[in-house]
Parts: structure tokens; sequence; C-alpha cells
């Protein structure tokens, strides 16, 4: 029975945290008793034979020194089975605090205990005997007397078979049969040498028990080597390192790297990890100083001695009240900490609360502080010091779990109120609906729709899906996602207008009124406007088109869009298209992903509430391209008459009739416009205004508009129409208005101020105090040459921003065998090429009008358009180009105040160019008063107002001789003569 119990006193190898291993039972006691030597230290070892062999296992150490704070040998201990036979191991101990080893439980009194505080470290705890061990000896005795009933308490299937157990009484060290170190007796030994071992996170104290993992392959090797050399539990040096951030692993070479002071390790166990290299559990046997160097090869090893704890009276009262507060304190971390409760009890259960030092350490231990404020304490000497310290470290644990609990305690208090609403709301809702006061919110929303549908004439295809969707979403619960994504989906379907429309204006005469008063000037757009409004108005309905407004910045293009829909009567929509690079935008995003929506066209429909609004495509030039797909394709769909009568949403995945409405698009330039796009829209240049067109537009409506926005009172301001076109011509010279009306809303804000510090109550803005409200002229001269020298030629060209004068210069740099030519001026591909026609239709031309001029063939020439920072292309230099190399070689300027576009063929023939309108009134704001145009573009000039064309003189050349004759008006008779 005696070898039965011993040998059910081995611990078992599966570690877990506060639960018991499983099949671990309270059995019988045994009672061992042994005498003990007055100076020599006495003790058992027990080893356990099984019939496996790799189940013999030592199990248990008991020391017998007499000035041990352990109880004497003869004491109860109570015995355990296991239900994993083939489990049983234990683990030897240091001198200092050899114990048994097995499972901790308040209800088991024993020598010594295991406790866990966590997953990486153990500790050691004496335990004093108690008054319970009577009755733990009569259980004894009981049991012995009834053995079956002790076998009937657990299962056959499980019982461990009986080994022999071979006990050895010696002095002196504790040795096994194999003369084995277990544990040596003397608690103040200590090694004249030892290996360091980094610890990186935070110190070992005495009295904690700690895995280590090794995964240096060489310093595994060198571990096992030393083992087996020194004994079966060398001894070994733990210091923490200086350094926070070392990565984990690395060796230590220098002692600048770790702490001084450090703790004795003893490793008790040695396990092999597969693929991590070795696991030690190395239990702290005290603190100790390194003194010196060993050996640095293969491994840092150093000379060390034990730092023993400061001289104190163990019954000072002031030492015994510092414990006090410490065990009251984690008392009350116990109450707050519910991860740990069961550890900390049990601690408080079995510490030793005679001896400071080790409560000290082992509370320490189990603080979560940073790695400096535990080195201070491990270093720290003095008791009572070390005591101050721990409780420092135990409050501020204690405020966190404090924290921590208040914390709990909220979101419990929010998780509880939102849970209680909760309930509460779905029992009124219950008792609502039993008592009839309230229906159930899915069939009063079918109901609303079905409603709703009952008004409405829907094409057959809307209407089927519409009613299946209906007839689904009775099916679904509230609560389910589908019914959300169904009901959704079905708001559109029954929000868009599909029969709904506004009732249109066809009145040609109240058209005219009302575009006449948002707008001043833009005859031909009215015209088409009215004739699309006439049409109508024959036909008793107005089908939608396709419209594309194309000019400079600043013109009115949107604008004139709102004012259209406003002389139709009907809903106005605009967004902006330009940038756009996501086809979702246009044909909506298929239901399948996650916020799924309609396109900007069923969007727009379902905003404006009928089915003929005017939609405004905004910038449709600058539509972008990426990987989702292109833009511009998904409008052909949207913008073709034949087929928008059926276009087909992704998102609503049925036919919608887009026939009825109006589309408008603006653009800056139809250059980066797609071809098929293009072809679908009918074109309206909207061209610049005149000067006398923006004197007009801002007393209109640019000056009221602005007064009103800053506050300026009726007739406190005047503004002279002398001073209006000083403001336009010299310092709003773009073809629109948008910089104006920049221009006179900081004028009145100058005013605004004046007015609001009573500095003036009224004021009339002239010619000559307009600088001092707008700043110096931007425009200081019309031109940039007042007389243009030999070489040099204003043309006219076009752009995005409107007409603008083109000055070309030429040079001759060098002579040269070779004639050559240089260009300059940002100039394209399509403007270099006219370059080089020109240079040498300039020199057969030469050549014809004076064969003795060879300035152009043995030449290297510098052609140079200014403003180089300006990008320019096009062919309508061709003929400015021609005119300025002929004045160079000649040596004679050209016309002063003549300007012209035209583009060249290489035989010389003058062909038609574009922007006719634009260039004109950049010619007048230049002050140019004669201009040669292609004679292909005579229809052009003819369809220009009186008022744009004012008192310019027009030349019309077909080939490049009819441009000389008026360029060089001199040259011309003595050539005719």
């Amino acid at each position: 029975m005696l070898n039965r119990s011993i040998q059910r006193l081995a611990l078992h190898s599966e570690f877990r945290m506060n639960v018991p291993p499983k099949g671990w039972i309270r059995t019988k006691s045994v009672q061992i008793s042994t005498s003990q030597s007055t100076k020599s230290e006495v003790g058992w070892q027990g080893r356990s034979t099984h019939t496996n062999a790799s189940m013999a296992k030592t199990f248990a150490a008991f020391p017998a020194s007499a000035d041990s704070s352990f109880p004497p040998l003869s004491q109860t201990f109570h015995t355990f089975k296991t239900s994993s036979p083939g489990a049983y191991t234990a683990f030897p101990l240091c001198a200092a605090r050899a114990c048994a080893l097995h499972r901790t439980s308040p209800l088991f009194h024993h020598a010594g205990s295991l406790r866990f505080i966590s997953s990486t470290s153990a500790t050691f705890y004496p335990r004093k005997p108690t008054e319970d061990n009577d009755h733990e000896e009569e259980a004894e005795e009981q049991e012995e007397k009834n053995p079956e009933q002790e076998e009937s308490t657990t299962d056959p299937s499980t019982e461990v078979e009986s080994t022999e157990v071979m006990v050895q009484r010696t002095r002196g060290d504790i040795l096994s049969s194999n003369t084995t170190q277990l544990v040596r007796s003397d608690p103040n030994w200590t090694p004249k040498e030892v290996l360091v071992i980094p610890v990186f996170r935070r110190p070992i104290f005495p009295g904690i028990a700690t895995p280590i993992a090794l995964t240096n392959p060489e310093f595994c090797d060198y571990m096992l080597k030393l083992k087996n050399e020194t004994g079966s539990h060398p001894h070994i040096g733990l210091f923490l390192t200086k350094e926070k951030h070392v990565e984990e692993g690395k060796l230590i070479q220098d002692l600048s790297e770790i702490h001084e002071i450090g703790c004795l390790g003893q490793i008790v166990h040695v396990q092999g990890v597969q693929q991590l290299g070795m696991q030690l559990l190395v239990a702290g046997a005290g603190r100790i100083l390194i003194t010196g160097i060993i050996k640095k090869e293969p491994f840092l090893t150093v000379s060390v001695e034990r730092l023993p704890d400061k001289a104190f009276d163990p019954h000072d009262k002031i030492i015994k009240a510092w414990m006090l507060e410490v065990m009251s304190t984690l008392k009350s971390i116990v109450k707050l900490e519910h991860l740990f409760k069961e550890q900390l009890q049990t601690i408080l259960n079995q510490v030793d609360v005679s001896n400071p030092g080790l409560l000290a350490d082992i509370t320490t231990s189990m603080t979560t502080a940073d790695r400096e404020s535990l080195q201070k304490v491990l270093e720290c000497l003095d008791v009572q010091e070390r005591l101050s310290q721990t409780l420092r470290l135990l409050k501020i644990e204690l405020e966190q779990a404090e924290m921590q609990k208040s914390i709990h305690k909220q979101m419990e208090e929010n998780v509880s109120k939102m849970q209680r609403k909760h309930f509460l709301t779905e029992q009124l809702k219950i008792i609502k609906k039993e008592l009839g006061m309230e229906v159930d919110e899915k069939e009063d929303l079918i109901q609303k729709m079905t409603e709703k549908l009952a008004g409405m004439t829907i094409p057959a295809a809307p209407e089927k899906v519409i009613q299946e969707q209906l007839k689904k979403l009775s099916l679904l619960e509230a609560s389910s996602p589908e019914f959300n994504i169904t009901r959704t989906y079905l708001d559109w379907l029954v929000g868009l207008p599909w029969s709904s429309s506004t009732e249109e204006n066809l009145d040609v005469n109240t058209a005219r009124v009302t575009l006449d008063e948002d707008h001043y000037g833009m005859a031909d757009v009215k015209d088409r406007i009215l004739e699309f409004i006439a049409v109508g108005a024959l036909k008793g309905t107005v089908q939608g088109k396709i419209i594309c407004f194309y000019g400079p910045p600043g013109v009115g293009k949107t604008s004139i869009g709102k004012s259209i829909a406003t002389a139709l009567n009907r809903k106005f929509f605009r967004f902006a298209v330009g940038g756009m690079t996501d086809v979702s935008e246009i044909k909506g995003h298929r239901r399948t992903y996650v916020g799924a929506m309609p396109g900007k066209l069923v969007q727009a429909l379902k905003y404006v509430g009928s089915n003929n609004p005017v939609i405004v495509l905004d910038e449709i030039d600058k539509l972008g391209r990426g990987y989702q797909g292109d833009p511009a394709s998904a409008l052909l769909e949207v913008l073709d008459p034949a087929q928008n009568h059926e276009f087909l949403d992704h998102y609503l995945d049925v036919p919608i009739d887009l026939s009825q409405v109006l589309f408008i698009c603006t653009a800056n330039s139809l250059d980066t416009v797609p071809g098929p796009l293009k072809d679908r829209m009918e074109v309206i240049p909207v061209s610049g205004y005149t000067a006398e067109d923006k004197v007009e537009i801002a007393k209109r409506h640019l000056i009221p508009s602005a007064g009103t926005d800053n506050g300026i009172p009726h007739a406190a301001v005047t503004i002279r129409d002398e001073a209006l076109s000083t403001l336009i011509n010299k310092y709003c010279r773009e073809p629109g208005v948008r910089n104006l009306q920049k221009q006179i809303e900081k004028l009145l804000r100058k005013c605004a101020y004046k007015i609001a510090t009573k500095a003036e109550t009224s004021m009339t803005i002239e010619d000559s105090n307009l600088d001092s409200y707008v700043g110096p002229p931007v425009f200081a001269k019309d031109r940039i040459y007042d007389l243009t020298p030999p070489g040099v030629v204003m043309g006219l060209a076009w752009t995005a921003m409107g007409g603008t004068t083109l000055y070309i210069e030429s040079v001759i740099t060098s002579g040269a065998e070779k004639a050559s030519l240089r260009c300059t001026g940002q100039m394209g591909d399509v403007m270099k090429e006219s370059s080089d026609i020109a240079f040498s239709f300039a020199r057969r031309f030469l050549r014809e009008l004076d064969p003795s001029n060879n300035r152009l063939e043995d030449s290297a020439v510098h052609l140079h358009i200014p403003e180089g920072a300006t990008p320019k292309d096009g062919p309508s230099a061709g003929v400015t180009m021609i005119t300025a190399l002929l004045s160079l070689a000649l040596n004679t300027p050209a016309a002063q105040t003549l300007a012209m576009t035209g583009e060249v063929s290489l035989t010389g023939k003058v062909l038609p160019v574009g922007g006719i309108k634009e260039k004109v009134l950049a010619a007048q704001r230049a002050g140019v008063e004669s201009i040669v145009l292609p004679a292909d573009n005579r229809r052009d000039w003819e369809e220009l107002e009186e008022r744009v064309r004012g008192n310019s003189a027009v030349f019309f050349a077909t080939h490049y001789r009819d441009v000389f004759e008026i360029a060089f008006p001199s040259l011309s008779k003595k050539k005719s003569t």
C-alpha cells in the first residue's frame, strides 16, 4: 500500500490553467517518517519501476533541513491517481524550495505545491501543517480497512498498474540509484561560474519556475553537453537585457548588453521541441551578481556571487505592516480580477507570510509592470524597500483592475439597456398588433406599394417584375438581409415616373420671351431651340433630341439648357460627366454587389418625377476611361434616338423609355469627343461675346445679381458705360463673361466695405477711378507690336478659350550653304508640317517674284510663335507663316492693321478653316482693321451678325497671290507695273 500511495504522488505532465487534469481524484494518504540529523541534511527519494522502461520516473524529493521553513517529514501527504497511465512525471527542485510536485487545490495539504501563475511561469510555495491532518489520517485508516471501496471510485479501464518503489535514505546531496543529482540541500550554495542566458521580456525572480525556449541549434547542443558534464540539473545565470527591442534569441557576447544583477537558475527539466530547439524548465534559486567574465567562447560564461537580503528583524512592526498591506492589496485584486481569481486566492492561502522577501518576489512577478520596474525590484536587497516597490506595483495593478471593472460595468449596462429596450419594443409591437393599434410593417409596406401602383400606368415588362418582387417580399422575414435588398429594388421600380410627364409649352412666342430674358445674344442657339419648339407645335408632341453646345468657357452653355427647360415647361436635371471612368455611373451597378444603385439617368428620372425632363450632360468632352469600362461607349445607347426607348439599366434590369428626354451636352472642344458619339448629336457652336454684348450682359444680369449677393443698397453704386468698356477691354478679354462677373463682384465688394465703414454712402465708378477698385489693367497694350517689323505678321487662331491673335516671328540666324528652318513655340505636329509647307512655298514664290533674292536659299531661318508655354497646333497659320517668311526675305513689313488666317497647300491654294466668329472677335479686340479669310469661309462670314462684323474690312483669298497683294500692296503695284 505504501508503494502504491507514493507512486500516486507523481505529477501529471499535462499542465492546464485553473482546471485540474482529467481523471484526478483524492485517494488515500500515507504516513512517512524519518530520522533527522542535527547538522546534515536527510531526504528521501523514490523511483518507480514499471514494465515499460520509458515509464521509470523520479517522483518526489523532500528536504529535511533543520533550519528549513518546511514542515518536518513526519507529515501527512495526500496521494492522487490519474486516468492517464504513462503520464506520471515529477520535476526536481532547487534545494531551497524542494517539495512534492502535484496539482494544487485548497483541499490538499502537503509539504509544498506547484502554483501556475501564467502560461510561462510557475511558483513554489511552502505550506504549514494544519489541524486537518488528524482528520486525513482517520480517512486513511478507513480507506485501508476498505480497499474495495477505494477501487470502486474509479473506472476499471483507467486503473493504474502497481509498481515496485525503491526507497533509499542518504546523507548530503539526494542521489538516485544512478547517482543523478536532483536537489542540493544547501540553500546558499552558489556555483563559481554560470552560463549566461539572456532574458528579453521580464526578469526571473527567485522562487519562480519558468520555461525558457532555446532556438539556437549550437546553444542547444552546448546546453546538452553542459548537462551531461555537470550533472542532470546544472545552474545557469538569467540576466535581463538592457535594450528593450533586442531580437529574441540573440546571443550575448558583452556584459554591457545585460544587467549585472540577475537570478541564479537551476535547470529542472529539459524537453526537446520539434523544429523549435529546446525548452528548459528553470527554477529561480537566488539573486546573483556578475563579478567577472570567465570566457566568451563558445558562449558567455561569467563568475558570480550570491546577493543575500540585508539583515532585518522578522518581528519588526514596520515590515509586518508592509506585508499586511501587500496581502490586503492582493485580496482587493482578487475581488476585481476574474481571470486569475482562483490562482490569486490559492496564493493567499499558501504563501508563507513570515518570509517578506519571498512574498515581495512572488507578488512582483505576478504584476504586469514594465521590465525596468521589475528589474529594479530584483536589484533591491533591502527587504523593506522591496516591499515598498512591490506595493507600488500592486497599487497600479489594482487601479487597472478597477478601471477594467468600471469599463466592463459600463459595457454591461449599455448592453442591458439595449436588450431591455429591444425586448420592450418587441413586446409593445405585439401588444399593439393584438389590439389593432398597429399593423405589421411588412404588410403595411406591401399595401402602400400596391396602392401606389393602382394609380400608375406601367409597361408590361416592368409590371411583371414588380408583381414578382412583391410576392417575394411577402414571403421574406423582415429581419432577413434579402428583405431590405428586395425592398430597395421595389422602391426604385415603383418610384420611377413610368407614365408621368409634365405638360409642355409649345408656344413659340412665349418661349422666345423666356430665352431673351435669361440670355442676351446667342441668336443662332435661340433660333434652333425655337425651331425645335415650332416643329413640336405642328406635330402636337416633342420627341427627345440630343443637342450639343460647344464653345469656350463662360459663354452660357449650361445656363442656356436651364432656360430651354423653363421655356418648354420641363423639369431640369444636370450632372457633370467630366472625369467619369465608371460605366456603372451611366448604366448602374448589378444588384449582386453590396450597395448597388441605379445609374445617374434613372436617378434623374426619379428625382424630377417626370419622364420628359431636360437632362444636361456637362463637360462631355472630358469623359475618362478606366478599368471599369468606357463611359463614352455606354452613352452611345443613351444618346441614340433609335435605341434609348428601351434603355436597360443594370440595376433595374427592365427596359426604360428615354425617348421623351431632351438631352443637352456641353463641351469646350469636339476634338476629344469620340466620332460615334459626336455623330449622334446635333452640334451647335456657342461663340464668345463681343465687347458690346458683354456691356449689355453686365448691365442686365451681372451687376444686379452681384449687387444683391454683396448687399449693396439700390442706387448706391453706379457704374458708367465707359468704365464697363474699360473693364472688358483691359481686364476681361476672354470670350466668356465668367471673369467679368468675378471682376464686378470684386469691385462691388470694395464698395460694400466703404458703405459698411460709413466712408461713403454712394459711389460712381468711372474710367478714371476704376483701377482703384480692381487694380492696374491686365492688358496694358492691345497688341504686342505697335508696328510690326519685317519678318513679323499677325495671325488669328482658335482655342478652347475662344479666338486669339497669334504673331509669327522669323529671323535669319546665319548664312549657310543649305537652307534650313528651325521652329519653336510649342508647335504641334500639324503646325510643324504647316511650317515646312510654308518654307517650301515661300522659297518657290520668292524665286518667281525676285530671282536675284537668295536670302531663303542660303540662310538658316528661325521661326517662332510667342507665348511658348502655351501649346499650339492646327493648319490655319499657313498663310501667316508664308507672309512672315516673305516679309523677312524682302525686308519689308506687312500691312500694320492686318490679320489673317487660312491653311495653304503646297501649291499655294488657300483652304478653309474653322472658328471664324471667334477669330473675328479676337481681331476686333486687338484693333485690327483688315482681315484676310479663305474664300471658302465666305458663308461663315455672312452668317455673322452685323454687330459681330463691326467695321472690319474682310478680304477673301483663293490663292496665296491674293494674300500677298493685300499684305504687301506697295510690292504688288511695282510688280504689276
